[in-house]
């Protein structure tokens, strides 16, 4: 971007306070023509704004679900319409909703047919778990095993997707089956064997992982599922020369460590780029002609309305990774579903097929884009008040909306996080109408009470 224009300003997380500010002042001051960030970067203190592009614009990250709550799209959406000037959505796979807007005339579609420098689609092909033949002990089968080998055999690159970190998603006692979970939340620890610790991803408890069953006091604990930590592992023993790098939360969490990956894999010091869905989009690798798909199925059974959605984006951008230069690439997906649509077409990469098949059941299922959807989130530390206080808000919505589907009380998934239980009541509708003077109503109904929390999410990505 510097080779093209010099008046720049970056804003991202990884800054320190004192850059960050600097930042800022440089934007303000009138120094720079172009800003390039993260979601909040959407508030840089440009005066004259011509443009504003929104890359990556499917992915659930433009919407912070934390305070301050914001949705950096229609932030930008806003700042558009204040300065007159156009908001381009960039996306492979943009969301149903935004589809349903261009073909209504409510977006403009604008269509890119072709592949950067002309470079060929890559080769896809699903591998069906259930009759494939496996190599021992591990989750490859014996197409991609081989397939690793050639590549690594002709000097070419490798991304492995597996769309979970850790060692292994958790322990078991396999006698009596007693589960380690989070002392603070409702969810499964997860083991990381580097540090021999297990980790709650919610609200950062770690303890050392145990070998005897504090329940039936056998040593008959195991580890279940797989993470990324635990395949780097398999790939070292499977391809001994190979010179893999991991990229996930855990290895890209200080500052400088995620380009310092890419850029030793851009370089080609290492053969393997294994990950999470952080490697899925937005990369560009000349030499990298394969990707492996471990487990396709990891988002499509996750209980939420956009999981077959959230599945098709995942494998087509990851896809995507493979054969940018002037070589064919391929990808091989594992799964255990090769007839799902999602799946089959992703292999296709016919977005239309999927588009049209997911909008049936979004139709019959009364969710976005057909309906809006609004979640209202109740929180305490005391159960026995929550569950009484939800039902009351139920009763409330359903008296002041009814003209609204209200779903709920129902408990979140998880149920607990930091020691504070969670339910939800979701609303579907087709018009607003009053609804957000009612809930602004509820929500300072509850804001002197020390036991009740309330909050809102419009649109929500995490259901």
């Amino acid at each position: 971007m510097k080779s093209r224009f010099s008046k720049i300003a970056v804003l991202h997380s990884g800054l320190s306070d004192g850059e960050r500010y600097d930042e800022y002042r440089k934007i303000k001051r009138g120094e720079v023509d172009l800003v390039i960030g993260a979601r909040s970067s959407v508030f840089a203190p440009l005066s004259n704004i011509g443009i504003i592009i929104i890359d990556e614009a499917h992915t659930d990250s433009f919407k912070q679900d934390v305070m301050p709550r914001y949705d950096a799209i229609k932030v930008a959406q806003e700042r558009c319409k204040y300065h007159s000037c156009p908001l381009i959505l960039g996306s492979a796979t943009p969301t149903l909703d935004m589809y349903a807007r261009s073909s209504k005339g409510l977006y403009k579609l604008l269509l890119l047919t072709k592949r950067a420098g002309k470079a060929i689609m890559p080769k896809i092909t699903i591998c069906d778990m259930a009759h494939e033949e496996k190599v021992l002990d591990t989750v490859f089968s014996k197409t991609l095993k081989n397939k690793i080998e050639e590549k690594i055999s002709l000097g070419e690159q490798i991304i492995l997707l597996q769309n979970r970190r850790g060692y292994s998603s958790t322990v078991m006692c396999k006698e009596c089956g007693y589960i380690m979970k989070c002392p603070n939340c409702d969810i499964s620890l997860t083991y990381h064997k580097t540090k021999e610790l297990m980790r709650c991803h919610y609200c950062g408890y770690a303890t050392k992982k145990i070998d005897v069953c504090p329940s039936c006091h056998e040593k008959s604990i195991r580890e279940l599922g797989t993470g990324t930590e635990k395949i780097e592992e398999e790939i070292k023993r499977l391809f001994p020369s190979a010179r893999v790098i991991r990229m996930d939360l855990d290895t890209t969490s200080r500052k400088g460590s995620h380009e310092k990956i890419i850029t030793s894999f851009a370089n080609h010091e290492y053969d393997i780029l294994l990950g999470t869905q952080m490697i899925a989009k937005g990369l560009d690798f000349p030499k990298v002609t394969l990707v492996g798909v471990l487990n396709a199925d990891t988002s499509l059974f996750i209980p939420s309305y956009k999981s077959n959605e959230n599945t098709y984006e995942l494998l087509s951008q990851v896809s995507g990774r493979s054969g940018r230069s002037n070589k064919q690439g391929e990808v091989i997906i594992q799964t255990f579903n090769p007839d799902h649509y999602a799946i089959t077409y992703a292999s296709t990469n016919n977005y239309l097929k999927f588009y049209e098949e997911e909008m049936k059941n979004r139709l019959l299922g009364k969710y976005p884009p057909f309906f809006y959807l609004s979640q209202v989130i109740i929180k305490s530390k005391d159960y026995d008040v929550l569950s009484k206080e939800v039902n009351k808000i139920k009763n409330i919505l359903e008296g002041r909306l009814p003209d609204k589907i209200i779903i709920g009380p129902t408990t979140a998934v998880p149920f607990k996080i930091n020691n504070i239980c969670r339910f939800n009541i979701f609303l579907k509708y087709k018009q607003e109408n009053d609804l957000k003077s009612v809930l602004k109503e509820l929500i300072d109904h509850y804001k002197g009470n020390n036991k009740i929390k309330i909050e809102v999410s419009f649109n929500p990505f995490n259901i």
